[in-house]
């Protein structure tokens, strides 16, 4: 990937910033079923519990776990339970802007970014209290350690890609 400069990390971040106030309009609004059967069935639960309950594939378990740590840290709302979704989804912009430096140029991978943060539909997974936002970060951040896996083999590269798949898939176990 060659040099990123000053210029790019600026207008990245003025990306990110516009997804991070797209995403947190409204996010706070009333939940809706799927993301209420989270709360009351999963983000409620013991850990201990929560990681033993395999009896839906609505559990997105990562995400369950994390919605847990966000309610602890800012108290039970619609706003906390969404959350993780919020974050993981600005995390995925930043990972494909990243893939997209490696194989254009600059203003093409800032293009990117700007067109996922602008996505309707990435906007309304990061809102939604669900896995579906960490299931793109994880998956987006397994494809570039694994192409930085085959242009640089190691054991650590390739335990990291190991680990973001198992978190892909923890994340979302169907």
């Amino acid at each position: 990937m060659q040099t990123v400069n000053r210029r790019e990390w600026a207008v990245l971040a003025l990306i990110l910033t516009l997804a991070l106030a797209l995403r947190l309009f409204h996010a706070g609004n009333v939940l809706w079923y799927d993301e209420i059967y989270t709360v009351v069935n999963f983000v409620r639960l013991p850990a201990q519990t929560l990681i033993a309950t395999y009896d839906s594939l609505n559990n997105h378990m990562l995400y369950s776990l994390g919605a847990q740590v966000s309610v602890a840290i800012l108290g039970e709302s619609a706003l906390s339970v969404r959350m993780p979704a919020i974050l993981l989804g600005l995390a995925s912009i930043f990972v494909q802007w990243r893939i997209s430096r490696r194989v254009t140029g600059p203003v093409q991978a800032l293009i990117v970014a700007l067109l996922l943060t602008l996505s309707y539909h990435h906007v309304w997974f990061s809102q939604n209290a669900r896995g579906y936002t960490g299931l793109l970060f994880f998956t987006s951040a397994a494809t570039l350690a694994f192409v930085k896996g085959v242009e640089n083999p190691g054991w650590k590269i390739w335990t990291g890609y190991a680990l973001l798949v198992a978190a892909a898939m923890y994340t979302h176990l169907s």
